[in-house]
């Protein structure tokens, strides 16, 4: 009934008011919660999705170092190999050798795809497989430090190295680098994981911040469908230099996308690449939301009707259960959910029609998860169908490029199917293999028998495997040396019953016959080298064991080759050896064996000789050979022959022994001339082996403590006193007592080591000498300086280090020279003596008179003191010229303000002689012989001089 003043507004109960409040406010909630939801589940999910990145990415690493320790273990396996082929002889070529035989196997089987040698000098002496410009600064690293260098290569390849020092003869050390590409680390880590993956390589000259379009995409795994999904990204977003994760949707596929620059690898030069397909945990939230959704709206809804209305009788709710069964046969399983959940009943208590609605619904989400398990099922069927039938396109791929024989047999022989290169190297078409069984092929007699033997025990299963080398004709007539490798293939139900792998290796055959002309002979004059005539010697010494008869080894050596090579250049010194091998073998025609050992070294092994002169014969003939002159490239050059002769069995039974002794004689006729002959004699071998172990003990006297420092006063006669003495070196060998300095010292400056022994003599000297200026004795210490240490680079700073480690004072140094080094180069002498001036040092000049004495040179030389040589103090008294010489010396020094030091002085008449004309300064036996540091020093303190000569 209505009412006056009602509002006009439309009425609405507040059933449905509070009805279509609370469903609003409901879904504000649920719609609210949904977003949150949402959100924290897309941000678990991304967080997800890195941590299986980042554990994937460990993954990687860890197959990228399996496969550095697989090439480590492999490094370490082919010094074993050299050494076992070499037989301890580690030579660089030993080194090829192996390396050019082991390569081709191992780069078969995918061990590796790159080998390198370098020798002991650093440089690269062999590479196979894929060449890159590997830095030589890993090189140096690895001989420098000796241990083995790990390193990432990618530039236009990308291969993982390792550089591992080997030892080689003479104490050398050379690296080999082994190296494998990327690919295996690839296709494991998508077998293990699942997951795409590729590598992109920035190609060379490119800018250095390059988008990734411009990258080259050197591996990637689902190629096609991923580079379209890479390009998609590139152009939709930035990519940064160091790589990241981005997100990328393609066809309603959302996919990750992470870039990460490899271990090793220069910043923006190579990216791994990462792809996941991440869709379906996508639509699954999605779906978990809406379903949340609907499950909550469908509640809100019946709560709604909850309050609006009672529910119906159970019966019309079972007819619409009933009617709602059905459905599940077409799938409709959210229909059938919305209209279980449209259901509403009044009654208080559950009872089997709840249940009956509860098992529906646990029926329909078991189906819908049954369905969806069996369309993923079917999806995974098909992409492993189609991984599969990638690896057989890949198998069938390798075969067919695999420079290898590889064919399958039946049980009968018959070929079942032999590979592009099979058929190429024998000359066979497809349809000709298929008529062929394998002992049809054009095999070699030779061994053939034992072959269909073998065979035949593979077809019967008496073995399993079988390897056989043999020759086969291929169509062309060309004769092939194969090695073959057939086994047993145990697949059933399958025609092809033996695989048989043949290896051509016609052509490392004919190498190796190479390698062993080349081992045993000269490639200059291609005569037998060292390695043939030592073979050849110890042959002709074992077959002439026991007879009379005598055989000789002449050494023979071109005299001044190393003038013709300095001034007319190796081309030249090339040809002279050539013509001179020539002109030996002319003489000696079939008679003898003719070798080169090195250099300008020939040898020649005369076998059967009767006689010594025989023997002497030949070489004079030689000798007669070489008289006449070599004309080449215009030249006229003569060079003769030194030949050295050690005879069989009279002075050696041996072929070392034999060759070092001709070798020593060859050095006698040097020494004697040249241009001759000289024969093997004891006493000339004994003073070469003397000379040489003389050189070794001299090399260890300084560790050994057997080198000392003597002191020879210099006595002032005008007062008495010791003003100086000069520092002489003494060897006390501890097996044959004290050797003269005269025989000593040329071979210190022979061999290079005067310049340690005469900066060791400096420094004792400079100690003696602050020992007693600290005691309150001013003796100016005297020491020689070789002529070799004058000229070398080191002697300023060597002076001065002793002077400042000595603490002496340099004013108590005085430095010996002689004249004949100094004028030698003046322009570096010269300079060095002002700088030891300039120091406070005093130079003498030593042995004065005796060389060229140049008198424009003496007065610009900063001297302090002219040292008369004692060859013309022991002339006084004996030999007017002698002492006039003295007389002039001495005037001389006065007149350029030179102080002057007689050495040498044993009588009285000396002494006397000298202070006569102003030669105060004296040194010699007269005073005193040369003394040991202890004895010295009591000569010092007690300054026991007497001069009896006034």
């Amino acid at each position: 009934m209505p009412y006056s003043n009602v509002d006009p507004r439309t009425f609405l109960s507040l059933r449905w008011k509070v009805f279509i409040y609370l469903v609003f406010a409901l879904a504000m909630v649920h719609l609210i919660y949904g977003y949150y939801s949402y959100h924290s589940l897309k941000q678990d999910s991304a967080e997800e999705r890195l941590e299986l990145a980042e554990r994937d990415f460990s993954v990687l690493e860890g197959l990228v170092a399996t496969s550095y320790d697989r090439l480590l273990e492999l490094s370490e396996i082919i010094p074993l190999v050299v050494d076992h082929n070499a037989k301890g002889a580690a030579t660089p070529s030993a080194y090829i050798d192996a390396l050019e035989t082991l390569f081709p196997s191992l780069a078969i089987n995918g061990s590796m795809d790159a080998i390198y040698f370098y020798d002991g000098a650093g440089e690269l002496t062999t590479e196979q497989g894929i060449v890159v410009d590997f830095p030589s600064s890993v090189i140096t690293t690895v001989i420098e430090e000796e241990e083995p260098v790990k390193f990432f290569h990618c530039f236009g390849q990308c291969l993982r190295f390792v550089a591992m020092p080997v030892t080689l003869v003479g104490n050398k050390t050379g690296v080999v680098v082994v190296g494998r590409e990327m690919r295996d680390i690839i296709l494991e880590f998508n077998h293990q994981t699942g997951r795409d993956i590729g590598l992109a390589l920035q190609p060379s000259g490119s800018a250095a911040a390059a988008r990734l379009w411009t990258l080259e995409l050197k591996y990637l795994t689902k190629k096609a469908e991923n580079t379209a999904l890479l390009n998609r990204l590139v152009s939709e977003q930035s990519i940064s230099l160091g790589g990241g994760a981005y997100e990328v949707n393609v066809e309603g596929r959302r996919y990750q996308v992470i870039l990460k620059p490899p271990e090793g690898a220069a910043s923006g030069r190579a990216f791994w690449i990462l792809i996941e397909d991440h869709t379906r945990s996508y639509i699954d939230a999605r779906d978990d939301l809406i379903q949340r959704l609907l499950v909550s709206g469908a509640g809100l809804f019946l709560a709604a009707l909850f309050l609006l209305t009672v529910l119906r009788s159970p019966l019309s709710a079972l007819a619409r259960i009933s009617a709602l069964l059905p459905l599940l046969a077409k799938s409709a399983y959210e229909e059938i959910r919305l209209g279980i959940h449209s259901i509403k009943r009044s009654n208080l208590f559950e009872d089997e029609l709840d249940l009956l609605k509860h098992s529906t619904l646990d029926l329909t989400e078991q189906l819908e998860r049954l369905e969806q398990s069996l369309l993923e099922r079917a999806l995974h069927l098909s992409e492993r169908s189609d991984q599969l039938e990638a690896e057989r396109d890949f198998v069938t791929s390798l075969l067919d490029t695999a420079e290898t024989i590889i064919m399958t047999l039946d049980h009968n022989g018959n070929i079942v199917t032999l590979n592009r290169f099979g058929l190429e190297a024998l000359g066979l078409s497809a349809d000709e293999v298929k008529l062929l069984s394998f002992f049809d092929l054009s095999h070699d007699k030779v061994g053939l028998d034992e072959h269909q033997r073998l065979m035949q025990r593979l077809f019967n299963k008496q073995e399993t495997k079988v390897q056989v080398e043999t020759a086969i004709r291929s169509k062309n007539g060309q004769m092939l040396q194969v090695s073959w490798l057939h086994s047993v293939l145990n697949i059933p139900d399958s025609e092809a019953q033996v695989l048989s792998i043949g290896l051509d290796f016609t052509e490392r055959q004919q190498a190796e016959k190479q390698l062993v002309w080349i081992a045993n002979h000269d490639p200059l004059t291609a005569l037998p080298n060292r390695l043939m005539f030592n073979d050849e010697v110890a042959r002709a010494l074992k077959q002439h064991s026991g007879n009379k008869d005598i055989i000789a080894v002449l050494f023979c050596d071109l005299d001044s080759f190393k003038d013709v090579n300095d001034s007319l250049g190796h081309p030249v010194g090339d040809e002279l050896l050539q013509q001179a091998a020539e002109r030996i073998q002319s003489v000696i025609c079939h008679d003898g064996l003719l070798a080169r050992l090195g250099g300008d070294e020939f040898t020649v092994l005369l076998e059967s000789r009767s006689s010594i002169q025989e023997i002497e014969d030949v070489a004079t003939q030689l000798l007669k050979a070489f008289r006449e002159s070599f004309f080449i490239d215009g030249y006229e050059i003569f060079s003769t022959l030194s030949i050295g002769i050690a005879m069989y069995p009279e002075n050696a039974t041996d072929v070392t022994t034999l060759v070092q002794y001709a070798d020593v004689a060859m050095f006698d006729a040097k020494e004697r001339g040249k241009n001759q002959l000289r024969f093997y004699h004891d006493e000339r071998g004994s003073e070469r082996y003397e000379r040489f172990s003389l050189v070794n003990d001299l090399r260890r006297a300084l560790e050994h403590d057997e080198l000392k420092v003597y002191f020879q006063p210099q006595i002032d006669t005008r007062s008495g006193s010791v003003m100086g003495a000069e520092a002489l070196l003494r060897w006390q060998h501890k097996e044959l007592g004290m050797i003269s300095p005269a025989k000593f010292i040329p071979l210190a400056e022979e061999q290079g080591l005067i310049i340690p022994i005469g900066e060791w003599v400096l420094r004792e000297a400079c100690k003696q000498g602050k020992i007693l200026h600290d005691q309150g004795f001013y003796v100016r210490m005297g020491v020689n300086v070789a002529g070799q240490q004058i000229m070398h680079e080191s002697l300023l700073s060597s002076v001065q280090r002793v002077i400042s480690e000595t603490g002496i004072d340099p004013k108590l140094v005085d430095l010996e020279v002689t004249e004949s080094f100094l004028l030698r180069q003046p322009e570096i002498t010269i300079p060095k003596l002002h700088t030891f001036r300039q120091m406070g040092m005093s130079l003498s000049m030593d042995d004065f008179g005796t060389g060229y004495s140049s008198l424009s040179y003496l007065k610009k030389l900063p001297l302090n003191t002219l040292k008369i040589d004692q060859s013309f103090v022991c002339d006084i008294g004996n030999d007017p010229e002698g002492e006039a010489i003295v007389k002039a010396i001495i005037v001389l020094a006065k007149s350029l303000g030179l102080g002057v030091l007689a050495e040498g002085v044993e009588t009285t008449e000396q002494l006397a002689y000298l202070r006569a004309h102003g030669c105060h300064l004296i040194q010699g036996y007269y005073f005193s012989r040369p003394l040991p540091v202890e004895a010295f020093v009591d000569f010092v303190a007690n300054q026991a001089v007497d001069i009896s000569a006034d």
